[in-house]
């Protein structure tokens, strides 16, 4: 969808092809394009001179003799292309504008969203649709303004900014830019940002349209501003449309969401939503010392969730164990209990079962730890011990992700000592190993010495 600096470049563009061009008379091919009376729209046209082109929020502004305007819409991709005389009509051109010149200007649009509407100079701003639409980060010199407006809306500041009745021209590209910028989380309550980051929130979005306009906007998908002519900023984007591509600032993924069935990419470690605890991930090998970062977490008031505890109250679960039963129809249920040694036998000898049994599981656990996560009040400090914290998605509510790494010699004979059993544990913990996302940590701790060499790494992170 064109945006403010996609607007802004058409309006630049169309001024120097048709300003002081005067209209002979206008063809409309679909009628639903047009928000008035097409008769009224068409008589009021005729014989017209454009005088200038602005733009009001993502609105374009045509400037005629005679106290007329007409208000376009480009919606998702209309566009306008001035053509020589003769040149055959597209089946989606929608309205036609001939000049006395002999060259035409089409509008042209495949998804048919866009509308226009004809009204009088003397009034068109006190009427709709440009009366409902609010300031643009150019125009707006106040953010006090934007707290009077978010004080009392609970929606998320995503779909907040997305509302152009408080502040126009930012669109879903921009806003996820201008969020990024200012590291706030689009799900963050719009009520709870302070002045502080309003006042940023302003300054980033005349920073990034300033940029996008320079740039000549963003071509996305299939809008162009001219025949011809690509906006270029789609390279300078940092998150839009990068989902599972490394963040600038700190390397880990990118993450997208929904929020008000708008697609969001975010960084879940840059942007924290301030309405919930902080959290932590633990993550690591089998034997790695993944429970004992965890215990010292919680002697630090951390709320301690092991996710391998957690599934193991799944099985106990006797929804979950019809599930699985569906999955591994020879699964043996003991005193209301998954029998976990022949799960585990089983799931050795079924890699393609371990996997479909991993996806189901980690979608239940990602929910659960998410809607504990969410219960919570914002002063909260919680530590999540998850082995697959990347294949499962956990990463994605995390702020910051530890990784305990220990060798594979050191690895082996704590296994040994513990379980007596290392190939079968190995096995059928390998998958492990295909999570190649390191870099997307905050800290590797290796803890190949002993308790009190990995208590002295982590008070150098969180304090005694």
């Amino acid at each position: 969808m064109p945006e403010l600096p996609e607007v802004e470049t058409i309006v630049g563009i169309l001024n120097r092809l048709v300003d002081g061009k005067t209209i002979d008379h206008v063809q409309i091919k679909r009628k639903q394009t047009i928000d008035c009376d097409t008769d009224f729209f068409v008589d009021s046209l005729k014989n017209q001179t454009i005088k200038n082109i602005t733009r009001i929020g993502k609105f374009i502004i045509f400037h005629l003799t005679n106290d007329v305007v007409m208000i376009s819409h480009l919606r998702m991709e209309g566009k306008f292309f001035l053509q020589e005389k003769n040149t055959p009509l597209n089946k989606h051109d929608l309205v036609i504008f001939y000049f006395k010149d002999g060259t035409f200007l089409t509008y042209n649009d495949t998804r048919r969203f866009g509308r226009m509407v004809v009204d009088k100079e003397s009034t068109y701003m006190s009427n709709k649709p440009i009366c409902n639409v609010g300031p643009d980060p150019f125009m707006l010199n106040d953010e006090k303004l934007l707290v009077k407006a978010f004080q009392n809306k609970k929606i998320s500041i995503k779909q907040a900014l997305l509302d152009q009745s408080i502040m126009s021209g930012l669109g879903n590209i921009y806003v996820d830019e201008v969020l990024f910028q200012v590291k706030l989380h689009p799900l963050t309550p719009a009520n709870a940002v302070s002045l502080n980051e309003l006042k940023a929130i302003l300054n980033a979005s005349r920073d990034v349209l300033t940029k996008a306009i320079k740039s000549g906007g963003s071509t996305i998908k299939s809008y162009h501003p001219q025949e011809g002519v690509s906006g270029n900023f789609q390279v300078q984007l940092q998150v839009y449309g990068k989902k599972d591509k490394p963040c600038p600032t700190c390397g880990r993924n990118l993450s997208k969401i929904l929020v008000n069935s708008r697609g969001t990419t975010f960084c879940p470690h840059c942007q924290v939503n301030k309405c919930l605890p902080y959290v932590v991930g633990i993550s690591g090998a089998i034997s790695s010392g993944k429970s004992l970062v965890g215990e010292y977490l919680a002697k630090k008031g951390f709320i301690l969730l092991d996710s391998d505890k957690i599934i193991h109250e799944f099985y106990k679960n006797n929804l979950f164990q019809e599930k699985i039963k569906k999955i591994i129809p020879s699964l043996v249920i003991k005193n209301n209990d998954i029998d976990r040694k022949y799960l585990k036998d089983f799931l050795v000898k079924n890699p393609k079962k371990k996997k479909e049994l991993e996806s189901y599981l980690y979608d239940e656990l990602y929910k659960y730890i998410k809607s504990f996560i969410h219960s919570l009040d914002k002063t909260k400090k919680v530590a999540l011990e998850v082995p697959m914290i990347f294949q499962s998605h956990i990463e994605e509510l995390c702020n910051d992700i530890f990784i305990i790494e220990v060798s594979p010699l050191i690895q082996k004979e704590r296994l040994i000592k513990r379980n007596g059993d290392y190939d079968s544990y190995i096995k059928l913990n390998e998958s492990y190993y295909l999570q190649e996302d390191k870099k997307k940590a905050t800290a590797i701790i290796n803890n190949d010495k002993d308790v009190a060499s990995l208590y002295k790494k982590l008070e150098t992170i969180f304090g005694k």
